[in-house]
């Protein structure tokens, strides 16, 4: 075979650029409260526990880029949501609303160690925070003359646990 015939079969890389439509920047901000959840003294080796209903106070913040508008907002916890069209969006950047979690849609808690009855030692009468029970999912459709663009956020929310002191044992 002669060597020009087999710089003919070389690799030839040729750099190639593509024009790229950038994608508009929306903000999404997510801040909810911690809820605090009353606990009554367990007995000893009792882990699971089913929580009451849980009630969040979220502030949302939405923004859409430059040029274009809000026009829908979801906010959803397990089974639950809220929505929020433009008119709403258009008139408040950052809207505050409860949003309460049925207990039918929390899974039962794993908690040890945490407010238990014991003869042998005291009741344990402090707070747990547990982090990530539930997370909260937020989506932002932003309308401009161009289309249409969406942003999505996942944030984590916890709990609080306090542990009841029976009145008896308060004295």
């Amino acid at each position: 075979m002669r060597p020009a015939l087999l710089f003919a079969f070389a690799p030839v890389v040729v750099p190639v650029a593509f024009a790229a439509d950038s994608e508009p920047v929306h903000n999404i901000v997510i801040k909810a409260d911690v809820p605090v959840v009353a606990v009554a003294p367990r007995r000893p080796g009792r882990f699971a526990m089913h929580l009451p209903s849980l009630t969040y106070v979220v502030t949302f913040t939405a923004e859409c880029e430059e040029d274009w508008q809000p026009d829908s907002a979801s906010i959803s916890v397990a089974d639950s949501r809220v929505s929020f069209g433009s008119t709403k969006l258009q008139e408040n950047k950052t809207l505050e609303f409860e949003l309460t979690i049925p207990s039918s849609q929390l899974a039962p808690l794993r908690v040890e160690e945490f407010c238990v009855r014991s003869e042998s030692a005291a009741l344990d009468q402090g707070a747990l925070t547990i982090a990530a029970v539930l997370s909260v999912q937020a989506s932002l459709r932003c309308a401009a003359d161009s289309g249409q663009s969406m942003k999505y956020v996942t944030q984590p929310l916890d709990v609080k646990l306090e542990c009841e002191v029976p009145e008896e044992a308060s004295d």
